[in-house]
């Protein structure tokens, strides 16, 4: 699978597909999120603000017939040769087909090409399935557990009072 750079064009659609996978019913996919906060989980503001302001690169995977985004994820290098992976995001129509796994791939092949030794993620504690999941693509929890930023309105508000984030680390082969 290829994934392509997103545009400033793209930028509505990613919204789009990153609240439906997130925040979309509890009936849609498996990754929602919606159970533990409500709320976008992104808007356009925030990912051009990413972009202007960072080195953070937003990765598409289009259905090959058409320009819909079937998903999406977001790197951005660190230090020491590390990158963070966040937005990882699937049509929840296309979730279990294969997808995620293939743009988790194509993602540090991406970022292995410029340099990247390691890629680091944060997820939400409570989320047990997707810890799961990583762990299985060869994720390992690091030990470190964030504070969930409660006090942030840009990450939807919380239903829950005691969410934490848990650090998953891959070493990737260049």
């Amino acid at each position: 699978m290829q994934l392509i750079i997103a545009g400033y064009d793209d930028l509505d659609n990613v919204v789009e597909l990153v609240n439906q996978a997130y925040r979309g019913a509890s009936s849609q996919g498996w990754t929602t999120e919606a159970d533990l906060i409500e709320g976008p989980r992104v808007d356009r503001e925030a990912l051009v603000h990413n972009i202007e302001t960072g080195p953070t690169t937003i990765l598409l995977a289009r259905e090959q017939t058409s320009d819909e985004i079937q998903g999406c994820v977001a790197v951005r290098p660190t230090e020491n040769a590390e990158w963070y992976l966040s937005m990882l995001a699937v049509s929840p129509v296309s979730q279990t087909a294969g997808l995620g796994k293939s743009i988790m791939a194509a993602a540090e092949t991406f970022v292995v090409e410029r340099g990247a030794r390691s890629l680091k993620i944060s997820v939400i504690d409570a989320r047990d399935t997707l810890i799961n999941w990583y762990e299985r693509r060869g994720y390992q929890r690091t030990g470190e557990i964030e504070p969930f930023p409660y006090d942030d309105p840009s990450v939807g508000v919380p239903l829950r009072d005691d969410l934490t984030l848990v650090t998953l680390r891959k070493h990737l082969r260049g």
